[in-house]
């Protein structure tokens, strides 16, 4: 029974189990007399690996002993024994050689697939057919290298591949490249906002145009997002379907779109089907705005009779000069025997904003050249004499180009609501300046109608263009109250009682940030929006309504 019986036993009789010795972990390292069996060494200089030069094979760091390295060398290539160390050595310059040669061929490969990219790029930024970079940039390429380095530099050249299909590809993949480029900044943006621009192109298809404006790299950024054919109807309901649709291929929620800014169209501000309505049941706090380009070329289609009439007299007399390849040439040959600046007249477009400016000012510059060519022609148009109606094309000319001016100072990136506001209500006072002006005879303002006889018909016309233009401006551009955002201009510069719209908090965030002399100081050396971005960290509330 005593085998079954289980005795306690004293903890300090039991005796404790030898400690394990701790392997010490050397690293190995190479010496020279290796070379004399056939070994050098590769990998990490603090960790070499043996190497046999004559099969290649790697062993581990462990192995570089003499002994394991010589019954690698006696096992498998006992017929080498009586080689002398001048063998090894003319066996270690070899594979060197090779080596070098073959980093220099893989060097050579990657900078001949930049080269194909650069030059895919070049084509595809200059909108040229993907043929020219095989039919005629790689052979001048050719050329212009044989002549001033040689034939070696021509050879290297010729590697380049150019051909269209891999200039198509280069191209596509460039592509793909940025399109991810903006869509990971996009989705790294705690907000955005969406620009939309319906048209359509040569071909007649409808093409849906998005833009998006993020928070990226303590800026703000435009970015072109997408362009998408609208393939069948332009409803608002098709054109939500693709925004919708794209962003959530792109991952971007319609919680983080703070706005969104459209044309004004039917389609787009339709408050039952249009976009907006579709747009408002994903997010309610949406913005949207009426893009102030469209706003201004939708002001300016309104003339006063007689200067509409004198447009498309103008448009008339444009077509029949260009209406055919014989009368264009003709055309030429008599502005460059007057020795004109220009030799051609421009198309006037209706759906380019800056079409009718450019137009008017080619037709002005070149109306000598135009009266010459059209009595050589025996054409009938009786009104190219009239002085009154010439009077009228220089007005249209100079009126139109201070809308170009208007048009193209609202573009371009840092432009907001704001600053087009200010932009606009300058311009609406001069308006009211220049008409006080035309009252008074002056038009300093329009030097070319200055330089002709304005009697007071003509006079009258203009101010009644003018107080039209005024007009249509009030009615396209009601007053908005710029002196309520002057905190996000500046908002050290004015009393938190004054700004209204604002919560308890964002207040107490503007009271504080208003009193930082640390961020005042940032706010001299930051455009206004990189100083939002920054301060949003400490102050997030009343950063975030700035933005937004």
């Amino acid at each position: 029974m005593d085998k079954f019986i289980i005795r306690s036993t004293d903890s300090t009789l039991v005796s404790e189990p030898p400690k394990k010795k701790t392997k010490l972990n050397i690293r190995r390292q190479y010496h020279e007399d290796y070379l004399n069996i056939g070994f050098s060494w590769s990998g990490n200089v603090d960790d070499p690996r043996p190497w046999c030069l004559v099969c290649g094979e790697k062993l581990s760091n462990e192995s570089m002993v003499p002994s394991k390295l010589k019954r690698h060398f006696f096992t498998k290539h006992s017929h080498l024994v009586d080689k002398n160390a001048s063998y090894f050595q003319r066996l270690l310059k070899s594979e060197t050689q090779q080596s070098a040669k073959m980093t220099k061929i893989v060097n050579i490969s990657d900078k001949t697939q930049e080269a194909s990219y650069l030059v895919a790029e070049l084509v595809a930024k200059q909108m040229k057919p993907h043929t020219i970079a095989e039919k005629l940039i790689l052979p001048a390429c050719r050329e212009i290298v044989k002549v001033l380095f040689g034939e070696e530099a021509e050879k290297e050249v010729l590697k380049i591949p150019v051909s269209d299909n891999i200039v198509s590809r280069r191209i596509e993949h460039m592509s793909e490249d940025i399109e991810e480029q903006v869509l990971r900044q996009s989705r790294d943006s705690p907000l955005f906002a969406l620009q939309l621009d319906e048209s359509t192109d040569i071909s007649g298809q409808a093409q849906l145009l998005i833009f998006i404006r993020i928070v990226s790299n303590e800026d703000i950024m435009e970015n072109f997002l997408c362009c998408k054919t609208l393939s069948e109807t332009t409803k608002g309901e098709d054109v939500f379907e693709i925004v919708d649709n794209y962003l959530k291929f792109a991952n971007l929620p319609w919680e983080k779109c703070i706005g969104v800014c459209t044309d004004g169209a039917p389609a787009m501000t339709g408050s039952v089907k249009g976009f907006t309505s579709f747009a408002k049941k994903k997010n309610e706090n949406i913005i949207f705005t009426h893009c102030f380009l469209h706003r201004e070329a939708l002001m300016t289609k309104t003339l006063v009779g007689d200067l509409r009439e004198v447009l498309d007299q103008v448009v008339k007399v444009i077509n029949f000069i260009k209406s055919s390849s014989l009368k264009s040439r003709l055309f030429e040959k008599i502005c460059d025997g007057m020795d004109s600046d220009n030799s051609k007249l421009l198309f006037h477009s209706a759906i380019r904003w800056l079409s009718r400016g450019r137009v008017l000012s080619r037709f002005y510059d070149l109306s000598e050249e135009i009266i010459v060519f059209l009595t050589m022609e025996e054409s009938k148009y009786e009104f190219l004499g009239d002085e009154k109606w010439w009077t009228k094309v220089s007005f249209l000319t100079d009126i139109f180009e201070h809308l170009n001016k208007l048009n193209t100072s609202m573009q371009g990136r840092n432009e907001n609501i704001l600053t087009s506001t200010d932009k606009m209500m300058a311009f609406n006072e001069k308006l009211t300046l220049w008409k006080t002006q035309v009252d008074q005879k002056k038009l300093t303002m329009f030097p070319r109608t200055a330089e002709r006889d304005v009697d007071a018909s003509l006079v009258s016309l203009i101010s009644e263009s003018i107080m039209l233009l005024k007009d249509k401006m009030m009615k396209y551009f009601p007053s908005i109250n710029v002196e309520d955002y002057d905190w996000v201009r500046n908002p050290f510069c004015v009393s938190v009682n004054e700004v209204i719209g604002l919560t308890f908090v964002e207040e107490d965030n503007l009271i504080s940030l208003k009193n930082d002399r640390t961020l005042k100081l940032k706010f001299k050396e930051m455009t206004v929006n990189k100083f939002w971005i920054y301060a949003q960290a400490e102050f997030p509330e009343i950063s975030i309504k700035a933005i937004t």
